[in-house]
């Protein structure tokens, strides 16, 4: 499936903030010592999910 050009960027930006958000959410967490481990390695796995989908993104850009 291709995007337009601006789609593509709606989609960078998405995954941006959506990145932003969570480190958020990790960082007041971590604030409020109500960070499990569990949790801790959720939110690795969902930064690095978008992360990925960031770089891929990236690349069907160019």
């Amino acid at each position: 499936m291709n995007y337009t050009t601006n789609q593509e960027k709606q989609i960078l930006g998405l995954i941006k903030w959506r990145r932003k958000e969570i480190q958020a959410e990790r960082d007041l967490l971590k604030k409020s010592k109500g960070l499990t481990d569990f949790q801790s390695k959720q939110i690795s796995e969902e930064l690095e999910e978008l992360r990925l989908l960031e770089m891929k993104n990236r690349e069907m850009a160019l």
